[in-house]
């Protein structure tokens, strides 16, 4: 898909998608990482925190991108190494919890021309925040432990400042954001994130 078609929009993108992949809530789906072994169906905080851990990684892969292409100045390009050092000390704090078992050597991947000008990164960041955002959200309530729903509440809000930011950047100017947030389940998170796995 290219993301500087104009005819591109987060809700397309947040419905498209295939069966397994990475889930970041309870319910049932797998991640099937770059070696072939999988995760289990997220149903116990450790298993949300895996998943949680691996959608990390992914932000730190495209914030590194982001930056490496050049695209941005001034306070977009600080913003962007804002973001990354944002998703390092996220995936930090949930590979403190989850110590020997946190996700790592994940491999991405993204459409054509995803890279090629600050309009279509910012259109691609969109989509995947939002889909960070939702995820969050919906692991609040899924998880057991009190301490692991705060971690994710407060995830959650620093993801909602990049999802404004790459909005704003995504289309040119200034908008604002749904009063509400949508919650994400399983299904939606696996169907906005799995494309970017590469297996």
């Amino acid at each position: 898909m290219d993301w500087t078609t104009e005819g591109t929009t987060r809700g397309a993108f947040l419905s498209r998608g295939a069966k397994g992949g990475l889930a970041l809530v309870a319910g049932g789906s797998v991640l099937a990482a770059t070696t072939g072994a999988a995760f289990g169906a997220a149903t116990t905080d450790t298993d949300i925190a895996k998943l949680a851990a691996t959608a990390e990684l992914l932000a730190i892969d495209f914030y590194t991108r982001a930056l490496g292409s050049k695209k941005f100045t001034g306070a977009e390009e600080a913003y962007m190494a804002a973001a990354l050092q944002n998703e390092k000390d996220h995936y930090k704090a949930l590979a403190g919890v989850l110590k020997s078992a946190a996700p790592k050597g994940l491999h991405f991947t993204y459409p054509a021309g995803t890279f090629a000008n600050g309009k279509s990164i910012g259109k691609l960041g969109q989509a995947l925040e939002t889909a960070f955002v939702g995820a969050y959200l919906g692991a609040v309530t899924a998880l057991k432990s009190n301490d692991l729903k705060g971690v994710a509440a407060t995830i959650g809000a620093n993801e909602s400042r990049h999802l404004a930011i790459l909005s704003n950047i995504a289309v040119g100017t200034i908008v604002s954001g749904p009063s509400f947030p949508k919650s994400f389940t399983a299904a939606q998170a696996t169907k906005a994130v799995t494309p970017f796995i590469k297996m």
